[in-house]
């Protein structure tokens, strides 16, 4: 993977004498496409830290069932990429409070932690295996921003300025186990496959719990790729 973006041309400088230093170039989250694979632009630090992320989990996931998804490139793309979409859709505020529900194997909760140190983020989880496994890689990430914590959403008493679900449950379901982790103002941001009929059930279910939909945001990870969306919704 680092090959391939090493050698993007993409992200040569116009002059064509090098490549831009990741580093200075502003971390706006735009897509950079390259060989069907649309890519985030990254620091050098976060590049690293993000390597050290897919090998820890590949580790563990070896001896821990997180994932179906065990190759580094899989990991890249279907799990950090997709979590940092949030970074597209809105941006998170320094000295917010984020909570991931069904945290699973640490996604989207770590690539957002990473990638926003200021943004204080809890995953919860009530499989105590997976929580374990992120704190382990919390831990050897020195991720000073994150943890997780075993419990169920609904039985969870504090309130975030931001809740992600990714994939987590349909939204008849889901809305009333999270609606209270949402401060007043705070946003829940759902990852969804899209389909018409939940997008549909999810204006409905929205005004019955007293959430407006903000922002409606689309993309694929990859050319062929299923039609994705992030719902941000605001609690009003």
């Amino acid at each position: 993977m680092e090959k391939s973006l090493r050698h993007n041309k993409s992200l040569r400088r116009p002059s064509g004498e090098g490549f831009y230093d990741v580093e200075r170039i502003p971390m706006t989250w735009e897509t950079v496409s390259t060989n069907k694979v649309k890519w985030l632009p990254i620091s050098k630090a976060d590049r690293w830290q993000r390597k050290e992320l897919i090998d820890q989990f590949i580790s563990i996931n070896s001896h821990t069932n997180l994932s179906a998804i065990r190759d580094s490139e899989g990991i890249e793309i279907k799990h950090i990429q997709d979590s940092l979409e949030i970074n597209k859709a809105l941006i998170l505020k320094p000295k917010s409070t984020l909570c991931d529900v069904g945290t699973g194997g640490g996604f989207p909760l770590l690539p957002i932690a990473i990638s926003n140190p200021e943004v204080q983020c809890t995953g919860i989880d009530s499989t105590k295996k997976k929580v374990d496994a992120v704190n382990e890689m919390i831990s050897k990430l020195k991720i000073a921003n994150a943890k997780a914590v075993r419990t169920r959403a609904e039985l969870y008493k504090e309130e975030f300025d931001y809740v992600t679900a990714r994939a987590v449950g349909y939204i008849d379901k889901l809305l009333p186990r999270v609606h209270h982790l949402v401060k007043k103002g705070g946003h829940l941001i759902l990852y969804k496959q899209y389909t018409p009929e939940e997008s549909e059930d999810i204006v409905h279910f929205s005004k019955k719990y007293h959430f407006v939909i903000q922002k409606k945001h689309k993309y694929q990870l990859f050319e062929g790729d299923i039609i994705r969306i992030i719902y941000v919704l605001k609690k009003i």
